[in-house]
């Protein structure tokens, strides 16, 4: 019998950050939560769960991807700081700016180099972390990277010379 209880609150924080720093909006990282743990419980009754936090945290990146792409144009609001010591005002719209930009290029990535670009950048795991989470190869997590980062560099640049025009 799984502790449900348990495994929500041992690792429910994980998943609302995962989904958190993909999404960067308070009400559809809530949401993504929510589907996780339903996906979570109905995949551990046909098959044995190996690892609750890599199945969580593969979850939580593939579902708040889904929201991205669902999401079309609209930007959040909840991430924007709007008050910094440290920081002068239009560098911090800037970042804004750019975060807005990559999380909406990242939509448009396959799932396998949107995910690995997630798990790399927002969760900061290795390329064997990455491996296992996903249940892939060392050389396909790299394989995957590589592609991402060209991928986002062309969308990101055609971007900017899109404004320009």
């Amino acid at each position: 019998m799984t502790d449900w209880d348990r495994i929500v609150r041992e690792h429910g924080p994980m998943v609302f950050g995962t989904a958190w720093r993909v999404l960067g909006h308070a009400a559809d990282t809530e949401d993504v939560v929510q589907e996780v743990f339903l996906h979570a419980h109905q995949y551990q009754q046909t098959r044995a769960v190996r690892s609750w936090p890599g199945l969580l945290r593969r979850l939580a990146t593939c579902r708040a991807l889904d929201r991205l792409r669902q999401r079309g144009g609209t930007v959040s609001l909840n991430g924007i700081d709007l008050y910094s010591p440290t920081a002068e005002p239009d560098a911090v719209a800037v970042r804004n700016e750019l975060a807005v930009r990559l999380r909406d290029a990242i939509a448009y990535l396959p799932e396998r180099e949107a995910a690995v670009f997630c798990l790399r950048y927002f969760e900061d795991q290795t390329n064997p972390q990455i491996a296992e989470t996903l249940s892939i190869n060392c050389s396909a997590v790299a394989t995957a990277l590589h592609k991402a980062r060209v991928k986002l560099g062309a969308l990101l640049t055609e971007t900017i010379k899109g404004d320009k025009s």
